[in-house]
């Protein structure tokens, strides 16, 4: 097993919420369109909004998270509709204050999540980390936890 690299990636399940703000975005899309045709050319602003709105609604419904360790460093990414990727979060582990393995609402210790990339299903694998302002939440492979029960145990809560 190599130390110095691991990835893992965990798809997204949709949450209400989620799909309440894709069903808003696109009927508020459709009643600029009749607005536009029946009232005044002035409402094909909103609907151009509303079509760019759309679109990330689009690529926000089929997303991934990647987690990948490489040598101290971590790195979180999105993969939207497993075709664009974007950059979410990176830091040093050695930055890192405490970190907790279990499920998500017993890191109370560390704080409130701030910044939460993990899949929105109940699972016992959560890794919730302090590093410097932000209390970052994801799910982590078996070879990274087993990294960070060995490399960092004594930063564990």
């Amino acid at each position: 097993m190599d130390e110095k690299y691991t990835e893992y990636c965990v798809s997204v399940r949709q949450t209400p919420g989620m799909r309440l703000k894709q069903a808003a975005v696109l009927l508020l899309t459709i009643a600029a369109v009749f607005l536009a045709v029946m009232v005044h050319w002035i409402f094909f602003l909103a609907v151009l909004a509303g079509c760019v709105f759309c679109y990330l609604a689009y690529m926000s419904a089929d997303l991934e998270y990647e987690t990948i360790y490489v040598d101290g460093s971590l790195e979180i990414c999105a993969i939207y509709r497993k075709m664009r990727r974007k950059r979410k979060f990176l830091c040093e582990l050695k930055n890192m204050s405490g970190y907790h393995i279990g499920r998500k609402e017993e890191a109370v210790r560390l704080g409130a999540v701030t910044r939460d990339f993990s899949s929105h299903r109940d699972v016992d694998d959560c890794c919730v980390m302090k590093i410097e302002n932000h209390v970052v939440c994801f799910e982590p492979g078996e070879e990274l936890i087993n990294i960070l029960e060995r490399q960092y145990k004594t930063l564990k809560v």
